[in-house]
Parts: structure tokens; C-alpha cells; sequence
């Protein structure tokens, strides 16, 4: 299977302004361990190969996230995620899949991701799991099975 297109991103000339919005995220104070494993599932649930491959290719470097990466797509029962971990995860499965239009995100739920990170990091957390939903619908719509925004 051969890619449609170039990356729209990269067509448009956007990639300066989106590497300047996810470096905002990454500086808001959230740990990017967490980004990884909320990335991967928001990657799981919309089926992009493109997304969960290059999340598995970066844990391979990192000791931490390469021990606990696996348990992301049964985050639920494992235990190896703790309380935050958990609400961010829950997080990124409500917004990808926004079942329930405004009560997607239920009040019980923001309450624990309220609970467990400031408003920075929820700020950054939300605005994360939107731009990899869009990462993962642009990748999947014009069949991107290579990271070639990097050329």
C-alpha cells in the first residue's frame, strides 16, 4: 500500500506551527512518559499503525516506558499504571471516541483528571489527545505507513 499523498501537513507548510504547539505541551510540565502511553492508545483506537509503530520504536530506547508500554491496550486491569497515569488514559478514550457527545467526558472523569494534574498539564493533556486524534485520522485518510513529515 503506497501513501495518497504527502502528508497534508507537510503540503500546507504547518509542520513549523504544530512542532511549536507540541512544544508547548512537552513544556507544560506533564510527563512525557504519560504523553507516550496516552499517544499509543489514542494510536490503538483508531487503528494507526503509523502512530503505535513509532511509539513502540521510541519506548525501545527508553528503559521506563520500553517495561510498561505493553500494558497500555489493557491499561484497565494492569497494574502497573498509577491513579494519574489511569485519568489520563481514561481521558484519551473519551475524547477519541467522544461516544456520548458533551457527556463523552463525564464529570466523574474530569473530576479525577482535576484531581491529578494542574491546569497546565490538563490543558496540555487536552490539546494532546485532540492533535493525535488528528495525527492518527491524517495518517489513516491518506495512508501514511512512513514518518515522511520528516523529510
Amino acid at each position: 500500500m503506497e501513501s495518497r499523498m504527502k502528508n497534508p501537513a507537510s503540503v500546507l507548510g504547518v509542520n513549523p506551527a504544530i512542532q511549536s504547539m507540541m512544544g508547548s505541551i512537552y513544556q507544560s510540565g506533564i510527563s512525557s512518559e504519560l504523553l507516550e502511553y496516552v499517544g499509543l492508545r489514542v494510536g490503538q483506537i483508531n487503528n494507526c499503525e503509523l502512530c503505535i509503530g513509532e511509539t513502540i520504536v521510541r519506548a525501545k530506547e527508553n528503559p521506563v516506558t520500553r517495561n510498561r508500554i505493553e500494558h497500555v491496550l489493557s491499561w484497565r486491569d494492569s497494574q502497573v499504571f498509577n491513579e494519574s497515569e489511569q485519568a489520563a488514559l481514561e481521558l484519551a478514550e473519551a475524547i477519541t471516541k467522544l461516544e456520548n457527545k458533551y457527556e463523552s467526558v463525564s464529570d466523574e472523569l474530569w473530576f479525577k483528571v482535576d484531581k491529578n494534574f494542574g491546569d497546565k498539564e490538563k490543558a496540555a493533556l487536552v490539546l494532546f489527545i485532540s492533535v493525535m486524534n488528528m495525527f492518527t485520522r491524517l495518517n489513516i485518510v491518506t495512508r501514511q505507513l512512513t514518518p515522511d513529515w520528516e523529510n
